[in-house]
C-alpha cells in the first residue's frame, strides 16, 4: 500500500526532525536563563515572554529553512561542507551541554543581566537568540533542506516539527519556575546530559554524511 508506506516516511521524518531539533534547542538549558530573566514578573508577564521567546524561535528557524537552498546557493556551499560544518557546530553545542558549560558566554550573560534590570524585552535576545535558535539549530535546519527532497510535503512535515519544537519550548518555559523547584539541578543537568549525548550523534551522523559523498568521489577519481 503506497500511501501508508508514505505516511510512515513523513512520520518519520516527522520524529527525526522533532528530536534531532529538540535535542539542540534543548528549552531545558533555557530554562534556568528565563526564571532568572524574569526574576519578580507576575505569571501572566512570564508566560507572555515565553511565548513571544518561542514565536520568535519558530520564526527564526522556519524562514533559515525555507530560504536554506538560496542560502547555500548564494555563497556556494556544498550540501556536503554544510554537513560537514553543522556536525562540527553540533558537536560543540553537545560538548558544552555533557560538560555542563554555561548557556551564554560573558558578554551575553552581561547583556542579558542588564535587559533584565532594565526591564527591557528578552524574548528575541537572549532568549529567542542565542538560546532557542542559535548557530548549531540554525546549521541544523539547513541542513534539513536536503530532508525535503523538493517535496512540498516533506517541506511541510519539517515545518510542523520546528512549530511542535516552538511549542515544546514555549511549554518548558511557562512551567519552568516549577519544574526547576521541583526536578533540582541534578535532575535538569542529568537530562542535559542525555540530550546533549543524542546530540553528539546527530553531530557525528552530520558529519559522516558530508565525508562518504567526498571520499567517495576521492577514490573513484572524481
Amino acid at each position: 500500500m503506497p500511501f501508508a508506506i508514505d505516511m510512515n516516511e513523513l512520520l518519520m521524518l516527522f520524529i527525526g526532525t522533532y528530536i534531532s531539533l529538540f535535542s539542540i534547542v534543548d528549552p531545558l538549558m533555557a530554562a534556568p536563563v528565563f526564571v532568572t530573566l524574569t526574576d519578580g514578573q507576575t505569571a501572566s508577564q512570564r508566560d507572555a515572554v515565553a511565548r513571544r521567546a518561542s514565536l520568535f524561535s519558530f520564526a527564526i528557524l522556519s524562514i533559515f529553512f525555507i530560504t536554506g537552498s538560496l542560502i547555500l546557493n548564494f555563497f556556494q556551499i556544498s550540501i556536503d561542507a554544510l554537513r560537514i560544518a553543522g556536525g562540527l557546530m553540533i558537536l560543540s553545542s553537545a560538548y558544552g551541554m555533557i560538560n555542563k558549560q554555561a548557556t551564554l558566554n560573558a558578554d551575553e550573560e552581561q547583556e542579558a543581566q542588564r535587559k533584565a534590570v532594565s526591564h527591557d524585552d528578552v524574548a528575541f535576545s537572549p532568549l529567542a537568540m542565542p538560546i532557542l535558535s542559535g548557530p548549531g539549530a540554525i546549521a541544523v535546519i539547513i541542513g534539513m533542506t536536503t530532508n525535503a527532497n523538493g517535496s512540498w510535503l516533506n517541506y511541510l512535515v519539517i515545518v510542523l516539527a520546528i512549530l511542535a519544537v516552538s511549542f515544546s519550548s514555549y511549554l518548558v518555559l511557562r512551567i519552568s519556575d516549577t519544574m526547576m523547584q521541583r526536578m533540582g539541578p541534578t535532575v535538569v543537568k542529568a537530562f542535559t546530559r542525555i540530550m546533549g549525548f543524542i546530540l553528539l550523534c546527530v553531530g557525528v551522523q552530520f558529519i559522516v554524511n558530508g565525508i562518504t559523498p567526498v571520499l567517495t568521489r576521492i577514490f573513484r577519481g572524481h
